[in-house]
């Protein structure tokens, strides 16, 4: 009965996630097998022909290459402005506190609201940032009309939601650092360039590596901005694979063919998380 009491404790565990985290998985994978329809039917078997037809659609290689650009452009920039933004609030300032809370603001402010505020602040007919840039002489910009300029102006505006959330996690990781070793390189006369690649860094590990997970999955499945303030346009520039497979599921009733994008995606990010880890770890 002792070996037995871990698993009784955590068979409520697994129960939940045999409910929502499994079983979702396993009925994702046989919807993909089949042509369902609207309601509960499976429809027909169909195999694998809904892998082969997304496979040879070169929307679909487009689009899942504009989701690893956005994932690869968007996570190292949103980790490096809140690594730096949490050495300076690092500091005993005054006022530091005040910072702080408007750092985080756009975090805890609804999607909704941010996807509104962006949609104002980078409107080409009047917007805040062109009028900011036009008193340096500089014209304005079609952030969200031009293929070339949607997608980088989705990145910024989701960097500037989720660097707040970022900085408080290396907020706290930098001060559980353990300041005699700090101090102790600060009287060898080890500069603070210095310190910060030779100790701050390398203890900060493991905060990176949790944070480049989150960030990482949370990129994936980028889809309320794209959903209120592009729809996957202009000419499917911003479309990601979160919003592909939306437009197959409940615009195109392609039931089948949504379940196969999604388990795609899921295992583009099993491997680069598992190729994270290694790198991590090794």
């Amino acid at each position: 009965m002792t070996s037995a009491r871990p698993y009784l404790y955590l068979a409520p565990t697994l129960a939940v996630l045999a409910a929502f985290t499994y079983f979702p998985l396993a009925r994702l994978a046989e919807l993909s097998l089949h042509a369902p329809g609207i309601g509960t039917s499976l429809g027909p078997w169909i195999g694998f022909s809904a892998y082969s037809t997304l496979f040879a659609n070169p929307l679909f290689w487009r689009v899942a290459g504009q989701t690893l650009l956005y994932v690869f452009a968007s996570v190292p920039i949103a980790m490096a402005v809140a690594l730096a933004l949490a050495l300076l609030l690092d500091q005993p300032l005054r006022g530091v506190g005040v910072f702080r809370v408007l750092y985080y603001t756009p975090v805890v402010m609804p999607t909704v609201a941010v996807a509104a505020l962006a949609l104002w602040m980078f409107n080409a007919n009047g917007g805040i940032i062109d009028y900011l840039l036009h008193a340096i002489g500089i014209g304005p910009v079609p952030w969200l009309v031009d293929g070339a300029w949607a997608l980088p102006t989705l990145m910024i505006v989701a960097v500037w939601k989720n660097v707040g959330y970022y900085m408080i996690i290396y907020l706290a990781g930098l001060q559980s650092l353990p300041r005699a070793v700090l101090d102790a390189a600060r009287l060898d006369g080890a500069r603070p360039i210095a310190r910060f690649f030779t100790i701050t860094l390398p203890l900060l590990r493991p905060t990176t590596f949790f944070l480049a997970v989150v960030a990482l999955i949370g990129s994936f499945q980028v889809f309320d901005f794209v959903n209120l303030m592009t729809q996957g346009g202009p000419s499917n520039a911003t479309n990601v694979l979160v919003y592909f497979a939306y437009q197959n599921g409940f615009e195109y009733v392609q039931l089948g063919m949504a379940a196969a994008i999604s388990l795609v995606m899921f295992a583009m990010v099993l491997m680069i998380l598992g190729a994270l880890a290694w790198a991590f770890n090794r």
